[in-house]
């Protein structure tokens, strides 16, 4: 089987390999081993999945200041579940990046918010759920905070 360049594995095998990560990842979620394998997933997506002008705007240097303002002003807590965040910076847009006009508006402190990891990967899951839809990037440039922080604390005992 040929594999795409821009991927490690088949289907089957990454597959597999997404399984064994969450196993480790849930297992040894304060350990060395975890936190490597974390930075290795997100140097990979970076790499590979990430579009280059969304990579270069999360290296840039009005972005690095912005994300370290937000994260003092929401003084490290998600801003969903309360729990401080200790490993790592997450500041995330409320109305996503790429539905934004302009670089100015990415940058916007007002949408912008601090979430855990598993906040924030639980709104990304449902964020492209509502891409998916009929008319979703119209539907995701109208919620709000307030619409994100009643959703995700709802479903906060499920996983998606």
């Amino acid at each position: 089987m040929i594999i795409p360049q821009s991927q490690q594995y088949c289907e089957q095998h990454a597959t597999k390999h997404w399984q064994q990560w969450q196993t480790v990842k849930s297992n040894h979620r304060k350990s060395k081993m975890a936190k490597a394998l974390r930075q290795q997933d997100q140097r990979r997506y970076d790499q590979y999945e990430r579009d280059p002008e969304a990579r270069a705007f999360y290296q840039s240097k009005s972005w690095r200041s912005v994300r370290d303002y937000v994260f003092a002003r929401d003084e490290a807590t998600c801003q969903v579940c309360g729990n401080v965040i200790q490993d790592r910076k997450i500041v995330d847009h409320i109305i996503p990046r790429r539905l934004l006009p302009t670089r100015v508006a990415a940058l916007a402190t007002n949408n912008l918010w601090v979430l855990c990891y598993r906040c924030h990967w639980r709104k990304t899951k449902l964020e492209q759920m509502i891409t998916d839809q009929p008319n979703g990037d119209i539907k995701l440039g109208h919620l709000d905070r307030s619409w994100w922080i009643k959703v995700l604390s709802e479903k906060k005992g499920q996983t998606l």
